[in-house]
């Protein structure tokens, strides 16, 4: 991929949230929805629910939009207004099934998948399995829904991840091929197909996958995180400054990306940028052990070895055995 192709695709997001101020506010979520774009969705979704409360075609969005997003609480008061506002889209069950799954109550799930035989039917059945700890019965269901009516991308993206979680990369990477066959664009085939690259030691194929998720949902945080994992394992560090720099731009009040930027101060040996840029983010880095570390790293480097050890003592005491925490603590007595 091209360095513009994602300041394109950022560009094409800022136009994607505006749009509603140019087409019909409604039309604008379910295409941001249909591109799987959720948090624009959700947005627009809301927006139009501004002005018209019961308008069922945002709810429906909305409750879509928060499921993708894992808000499962969210989307159980989302269907209640739906039903309110006359909106009975035939999925109703499942929608509502799979919020309580996200709620944590497999039972309740089941209840409201009934008799249903889709191939949506049989992936909530395997979540819900996975859930009650039950994987040979996740097994079954995943194995009922190959063989049945509706679109099945999601099924085969969870078995993929099902398998990927356990281990069985020859599993994933059957559950991964059949995704592919009928959803290879779909964010879900993309995230199974580059944890089995990565899981298989393949950094520049997981790395291409993280990159397309990008260039079709730019707001895509995990993806962009992976991203920049994954093109410093695959040995590309131009790539991996422009995904810090594509992220500070686009997240300029995240903490992480306070510390990506730190990082390639200290790439660049400039070791007083990293301590002034992470002195003035201080109480926002406290969660983060890698920037406290690299603050620590950039103290030592400026000559202010006790301050630097007060900084490390820390993570040293958590982290025993780290490699970086030790790197540090060895240069900081050598220091001394």
């Amino acid at each position: 991929m091209k360095t513009a192709r994602l300041f394109l695709a950022c560009a094409m997001a800022a136009s994607l949230a505006a749009c509603s101020l140019l087409g019909d506010p409604e039309d604008d979520a379910e295409a941001a929805l249909a591109a799987e774009d959720y948090l624009t969705a959700r947005d627009l979704a809301l927006a139009v629910l501004e002005s018209d409360a019961s308008n069922a075609a945002a709810l429906d969005v909305l409750v879509r939009a928060q499921l993708a997003m894992g808000l499962g609480g969210d989307a159980t008061n989302t269907l209640a207004r739906l039903d309110e506002a006359g909106g009975e889209p035939a999925d109703q069950a499942l929608l509502a099934a799979e919020a309580q799954l996200q709620m944590g109550d497999a039972v309740a799930a089941l209840a409201l998948i009934g008799g249903d035989q889709s191939a949506e039917a049989w992936r909530l059945r395997a979540l819900a399995a996975v859930m009650q700890g039950d994987d040979a019965a996740a097994r079954r269901a995943f194995a009922s829904g190959h063989g049945a009516d509706g679109n099945r991308a999601k099924l085969y993206a969870a078995e993929a991840s099902f398998n990927l979680d356990r281990g069985n990369l020859d599993a994933a990477a059957q559950a991964v091929a059949l995704a592919n066959e009928v959803a290879p664009e779909r964010v879900e085939t993309l995230y199974t197909g580059a944890r089995l690259a990565e899981a298989q030691g393949d950094h520049v194929l997981a790395l291409s996958n993280y990159l397309r998720i990008i260039d079709k949902v730019p707001m895509d945080r995990p993806a962009l995180m992976a991203a920049i994992r994954e093109s410093e394992r695959a040995g590309q560090p131009d790539m991996t400054r422009h995904l810090i720099l594509y992220g500070a731009q686009t997240r300029p009040m995240d903490p992480e990306f306070v510390y990506q930027m730190a990082r390639l101060d200290a790439w660049d040996r400039n070791w007083e940028a990293v301590r002034a840029r992470l002195q003035e983010h201080e109480a926002d880095i406290g969660n983060i052990p890698a920037a406290r570390l690299l603050y620590a790293e950039a103290l030592l480097n400026l000559g202010q070895i006790e301050t630097a050890r007060s900084m490390a003592a820390p993570l040293v005491a958590r982290f025993p055995g780290d490699p970086e925490v030790t790197r540090i603590q060895s240069a900081i007595e050598a220091a001394s």
